[in-house]
């Protein structure tokens, strides 16, 4: 019966933290502007250029591998810091297991590194899927319009 006595401010603020998100989400609901979508509301916005072709590309996923590469060097930066501010940095043991975790995660990353695709990442697939549109869309386009 203690150990649930010593977990009840642990549940009224787990509770109280999915009232508040319900709270907000029904807020925004009922706060934003209830504006009819039309075609021009609902198109793509291209910064004055008239929208061509869908708004969704194919995306290279080779960019993922950067910030998976991001991630691991931010969270081998984390450990090594606290491990820095730590009193265990002298243990000669501890500081093997962290050498060795460090030369692992390097070798995944030159690994990592050494097998991605140089071609999809200069961006090549984004530039003709563009121009494929356009001229699409040039085809298409009625006489009486200007670009």
């Amino acid at each position: 019966m203690r150990l649930f006595i010593d977990f009840i401010p642990v549940i009224v603020w787990a509770i109280l933290a999915v009232v508040l998100v319900f709270v907000m989400l029904l807020a925004s609901w009922e706060l934003r502007p209830h504006i009819l979508q039309n075609s021009e509301k609902t198109s793509t916005y291209e910064c004055g250029e008239e929208p061509i072709g869908p708004a969704r590309m194919t995306f290279p996923y080779s960019y993922l591998i950067y910030t998976i590469l991001f991630l691991i060097v931010d969270v081998m930066g984390a450990f090594l810091w606290l491990l820095s501010a730590s009193p265990l940095r002298l243990d000669p043991i501890v500081a093997w297991q962290t050498f060795i975790f460090v030369v692992i995660l390097m070798g995944g990353i030159g690994f990592a590194v050494k097998y991605i695709p140089q071609t999809s990442l200069d961006g090549t697939e984004m530039v003709v899927a563009y121009r494929k549109a356009k001229e699409a869309a040039a085809k298409v386009e009625t006489p009486g319009r200007s670009h």
